[in-house]
């Protein structure tokens, strides 16, 4: 009887611990997440037509779990959303969550065609939302040196909308939003490059955001080449090289980044390095169609590189946090 009574658990204490796990779980994981699934979005633009399908649903139900807990998290530690929108770090790593589900509902399309577009449009919501929290907290507490390159997340991350908009049939909002991210980058930009070249060095805990200066020009690209057929040339060469730059940049601040002790920021190196693939992919699939079958030949290399680099760095980081947050309790817990 005695037995009994001790492996009993009363209810309202699972439910603490519950609260108390969601508690601990950090919103960066939202960027793991948006990595994720569009690591599985960029291999079904390259790989053998049988395997698409299955590649993106299973990339958009591991990413669909990650986005469920932090969502979890937040709704029920309420207090801890208004607090992280207000920082000006996390606040802005908070909208990886819309963005991640905008690729989780365009991966989900063909085996959800009436349930897909409403998700992304909730996400798109989401993000706006998002974006002006993010936006409102810093009017009220600006300082340059709170600049990391996250702040590009909010404002020019919607254009994700565009990268994941085919079939949702919103092609008047979709090509606004895209004007509107690509514009935000043009004035954001320059202010984030004087910051961080005449200003105090970003801290070792924020380092790893230094990451997501390859992700803006890409998505750019990629969001461009998804809403057009025929897009002007001028443009795709200010942001394919500029995008390739970015990239090839934050490939030599992997040899600093990657030795910092893992933080779970360590979720910003993954969708910048797959969107560079993505944009690259779609690159070469208009240069071959308006035959620029050299040029095509080049971007396609650089784009299996850049792939195969995205495929090693989200591995990786899914390892550590798996490690981390996972093994590494079991481990002391058995000890």
């Amino acid at each position: 009887m005695s037995t009994v009574q001790e492996n009993y658990q009363p209810k309202h204490t699972i439910l603490e611990k519950v609260k108390a796990k969601l508690e601990l779980t950090p919103t960066a994981m939202g960027g793991l997440a948006l990595g994720i699934a569009s690591l599985g979005s960029a291999w079904a633009m390259v790989i053998s037509q049988d395997w698409v399908e299955p590649v993106k649903i299973t990339s958009a139900a591991i990413a669909s779990i990650l986005i469920l807990v932090i969502a979890l998290k937040l709704i029920v530690h309420f207090h801890l959303f208004k607090k992280e929108l207000a920082h000006p770090i996390i606040g802005s790593i908070v909208p990886a969550c819309a963005m991640s589900t905008m690729v989780v509902a365009q991966s989900l399309f063909k085996v959800m065609p009436e349930v897909a577009p409403m998700l992304w449009l909730s996400a798109i919501i989401c993000h706006i939302i998002l974006l002006v929290g993010f936006i409102a907290n810093r009017i009220i507490d600006f300082e340059l040196e709170h600049m990391v390159p996250s702040w590009f997340v909010p404002p020019v991350g919607i254009i994700v909308a565009a990268v994941t908009s085919h079939g949702m049939n919103f092609d008047g909002l979709v090509y606004w939003l895209f004007i509107f991210g690509i514009g935000c980058y043009a004035i954001v930009l320059p202010a984030m490059l004087y910051r961080l070249i005449f200003k105090a060095l970003i801290p070792d805990t924020a380092l790893p955001t230094f990451a997501i200066m390859a992700a803006p020009a890409s998505l750019a690209l990629a969001g461009y080449l998804s809403i057009t057929s025929q897009p002007d040339p001028l443009l795709l060469l200010v942001l394919a090289p500029l995008g390739v730059f970015m990239t090839g940049l934050v490939y030599i601040g992997f040899i600093r980044l990657l030795r910092l002790p893992f933080s779970p920021a360590y979720a910003s190196f993954t969708f910048p390095m797959v969107i560079g693939a993505t944009a690259l992919i779609k690159l070469t699939g208009w240069l071959l169609i308006n035959n620029f079958v050299w040029l095509a030949r080049v971007t396609d290399n650089l784009a299996w590189i850049e792939l195969i680099i995205a495929t090693g760095i989200v591995s990786y980081v899914t390892f550590r946090y798996v490690f981390h947050y996972l093994i590494e309790p079991l481990l002391s817990t058995s000890r």
